[in-house]
């Protein structure tokens, strides 16, 4: 796997914020990367089920193991998941669509969702890491978590959120995010709907090739 960032600015470093209200750390390993990983996803699948509770309503069933996620307002993780899940939004709304129709083909369940998970991340970052293919990880992760409660499975938002922080640890993401200056540097992001809409793009692609290459007879 590429470790390169196929052409995304670097990200920026960490600095204090004047008005206290951004998480400043002077240090962001890799070890404080993935210590704060489960959080981020926790916080972004929060907000990602907020919105379109807030946005469709009843159509959206209710999911407690999300909607009782505690959120603390103040910490990085909580800060950066709303912030991944504000920047998605646009891009989940148009896409909605081929994530249920992917996950319908996949059908996951307790005994298969690892491996669907973990080959499909393994497939969008065959050709590199950028922010883009983190947030399309994070937000695949999102609509699985979904899909797998509202088939019967309880509890899997907790394993799924490890298996994210695993997967980031064990493919040298989280490496790259401390590189970048660490979860906190995603809130400074801005001006790159294109490359998150094709990050995106790029997923579910990804996905329907998975699908007939690795799960169909």
């Amino acid at each position: 796997m590429a470790s390169g960032n196929n052409g995304d600015p670097p990200g920026p470093r960490v600095r204090w914020d004047g008005d206290g209200r951004r998480p400043s750390q002077e240090v962001n390993s890799e070890d404080q990367v993935v210590e704060q990983t489960e959080e981020v996803f926790r916080s972004y699948a929060f907000h990602r089920y907020q919105q379109e509770r807030e946005e469709r309503g009843e159509e959206v069933p209710m999911d407690p193991e999300i909607a009782e996620i505690q959120q603390e307002p103040s910490s990085t993780g909580s800060l950066v998941g709303r912030r991944l899940a504000i920047i998605g939004d646009d891009i989940n709304k148009r896409y909605d669509a081929e994530f249920r129709c992917m996950l319908k083909s996949l059908q996951p369940n307790k005994e298969n969702a690892y491996e669907y998970f973990t080959r499909i991340a393994h497939s969008l970052f065959e050709s590199g890491i950028n922010w883009g293919r983190v947030i399309a990880l994070l937000g695949f992760g999102y609509r699985m978590a979904i899909h797998v409660y509202q088939h019967g499975m309880t509890g899997f938002l907790r394993w799924i959120a490890r298996c994210v922080a695993e997967f980031m640890l064990r493919n040298r993401i989280a490496q790259w995010i401390a590189q970048q200056g660490g979860w906190v540097a995603a809130l400074d992001l801005d001006n790159v709907y294109m490359k998150y809409m094709l990050a995106v793009v790029a997923l579910v692609m990804v996905g329907h090739l998975v699908v007939r290459r690795f799960f169909r007879p």
